[in-house]
């Protein structure tokens, strides 16, 4: 019996994510070859009244999203908790909100160039459309998300204004 796409993606789910996006010893996560896979475990925290991705802590961060805008994010979030307030990010940037009950999932991605790829997710978030555009960069570590795009901006727009 092969495996499906949608098993593999809940193996590197289960790889990557369910421990918390640790790395490997050899400093790559499950999916670093392939950003598809990259994209799919991400989108899999949401399915079926999943928790999402939390971005809660710095380790987190860093094993999603490029070092510069993982670095602006987690700055922000500890300044805006030092003043006692809400950081920039005010909702989940996978889905565009705070809350979600996400179904008709849909990810393609496209490579760009060897270390370059944009992911297209859709999906329905209580019934509504919805469309999520990623720009995916590969770096030493594996796939990163250098941006999240939705209908009125972006998330490295969040942290450059």
């Amino acid at each position: 019996m092969s495996p499906t796409r949608r098993g593999v993606a809940q193996f590197l789910l289960a790889a990557v994510l369910g421990v918390g996006l640790v790395p490997t010893n050899m400093g790559t996560s499950a999916a670093a070859d392939d950003p598809e896979a990259f994209v799919a475990a991400i989108y899999a925290r949401y399915e079926n009244g999943g928790e999402g991705v939390p971005l809660d802590n710095a380790e987190t961060v860093r094993a999603l999203f490029e070092p510069r805008l993982a670095e602006r994010m987690i700055a922000d979030s500890d300044e805006a908790a030092a003043a006692g307030e809400v950081g920039k990010l005010d909702g989940d940037p996978f889905v565009n909100a705070q809350d979600w009950d996400i179904s008709d999932l849909r990810v393609d991605v496209e490579a760009g160039t060897p270390d370059t790829a944009e992911g297209h997710v859709t999906f329905l978030n209580f019934g509504e459309p919805k469309r999520i555009e990623l720009r995916l960069v590969q770096i030493d570590q594996g796939w990163r998300i250098r941006d999240v795009f939705w209908d009125e901006g972006s998330l490295r727009g969040l942290y450059t204004h």
